[in-house]
């Protein structure tokens, strides 16, 4: 009883943050301590409670580097001209009638390289989103298809710390991960590159498709193929399975050259840039490129942090055992992702983030699934891509915001729902194979 009213508290203070609009990290602050409340009521001491939330955030310390990385290489890549020049040639090729399938491509292709939903949909989603309105096409549809072409990346691009973070729990090779997961992900993307050119061509569009990004972006940027160098380094350093960190490394320092050298940017501001996040004095342009940074990481790094120390509590406490029990017993007459399924959906509802999300999916459902590489797939296609359906996730409801697109486009999210149903038929089938 106690266990429920716990996790209830927790859910409560949830929803609270949610209809009040107050900043989610208060009630995992909240969460924190009632947990903390619970060890010492079960006799746990503080120096153990402490000493389980060490251990944990141990396990996830690369998490954190790369994620202060990926602050400082999104704001070198803003300021370096390397996602502009994407953005200006990215303008250039959607029209009306593909401007859907365009949009999920695109967003696809810059989320494979730069490894983040939010940086997508705040750079080429922003931009998809704009186009879309003035082709008089559906902002919920291109934002749907935007937010599915931004998780494409986020679940399987080397520089993804989603991907990371999942190859972390599981104790997995991320580099053996990623082809597995590209080979999962071809019937699902082929579904979706379907759906969207279908509701495309279905869309009653008018006027032509945006142009002048180009133009726009010149008068602050030198255009050209040296702003690439960055994009196409980190591409090149994955393929040669280099360490990400190391990747990512090499990947801001050539951006950051490129910003003195090729840009002429002060280093002062260069810095500054790489740090609190790109600003730029034109109006137009900052609405698009504008973030990044060190610091616009902090606040997800704290949320991870709490993340981790949950785990490390409800581990020590075994203040989930009722309910994994129930899973196992699930698991005995169901296929593993139909037991593990529904249990990422509860975990995104509750946690509000693919972190936490991914840690408590993991934790109930190890000793279910007890093969690390076959549970590392089944988080990636289930709550790495469940969490953004969530309305009050903050894997969705950001980049929907930065995007500027409305809540229904969640149910355009083709992609975010192929996947895992593909994963689900799969299995299904194979499980009716071994019992034949």
């Amino acid at each position: 009883m106690l266990e429920v009213l716990t996790v209830g508290s927790f859910c409560a203070s949830l929803f609270y943050c949610l209809f009040t609009g107050t900043s989610i990290l208060y009630a995992l602050i909240f969460a924190f301590f009632l947990f903390c409340g619970y060890a010492l009521y079960r006799g746990f001491s503080l120096q153990e409670i402490g000493r389980a939330c060490r251990q944990s955030i141990a396990k996830i310390s690369n998490i954190i580097i790369v994620m202060l990385l990926i602050g400082a290489l999104t704001a070198s890549w803003r300021a370096s001209g390397t996602i502009a020049y994407l953005v200006s040639y990215a303008s250039e090729i959607i029209s009306p009638s593909w401007s859907l399938l365009g949009t999920f491509i695109l967003n696809a292709a810059l989320s494979s390289l730069i490894g983040t939903s939010f940086g997508t949909a705040a750079t080429m989603g922003a931009i998809c989103i704009a186009m879309a309105q003035a082709m008089d096409i559906s902002l919920a549809l291109a934002g749907g298809a935007a937010i599915s072409g931004a998780f494409f990346g986020d679940r399987c691009s080397p520089v993804s710390t989603s991907t990371l973070l999942v190859a972390e729990v599981t104790h997995t090779d991320m580099y053996k991960n990623i082809p597995k997961l590209m080979k999962d992900s071809i019937v699902p993307f082929v579904i979706s590159c379907v759906a969207y050119l279908v509701m495309g061509w279905l869309q009653s569009a008018s006027g032509s498709a945006a142009a002048g990004a180009g133009e726009l972006f010149s008068r602050e940027f030198r255009m050209g193929l040296i702003p690439l160098i960055p994009a196409a380094a980190i591409f090149i350093l994955a393929i040669c399975k280099v360490e990400v960190k190391k990747a990512m490394a090499v990947s801001i320092f050539l951006a950051f050259v490129i910003c003195l050298v090729y840009q002429h940017r002060p280093l002062t501001e260069t810095l500054y840039s790489m740090v609190f996040g790109y600003v730029s004095e034109d109006a137009q342009i900052s609405k698009m490129l504008n973030g990044g940074g060190i610091q616009s990481m902090i606040k997800v790094v704290a949320v991870v942090c709490l993340s981790s120390c949950y785990s490390g509590i409800f581990e020590k406490t075994g203040l989930l055992l009722p309910l994994q029990e129930k899973i196992i017993k699930a698991g005995e007459k169901l296929a593993p992702f139909a037991v593990v399924l529904p249990v990422s959906v509860i975990a995104c509802a509750v946690s509000c983030n693919q972190s936490l999300a991914t840690l408590v999916t993991e934790q109930l459902c190890n000793k279910l699934v007890t093969d690390q590489e076959k549970m590392a797939m089944y988080l990636e296609d289930g709550t790495i891509v469940i969490a953004p359906l969530i309305p009050w996730s903050i894997a969705g409801a950001v980049p929907l915001a930065s995007m500027g697109a409305p809540g229904t486009a969640l149910f355009a999210g083709c992609y975010l729902y192929a996947l895992p149903l593909w994963r689900l038929i799969t299995d299904c089938f194979t499980r009716g194979k071994q019992k034949v």
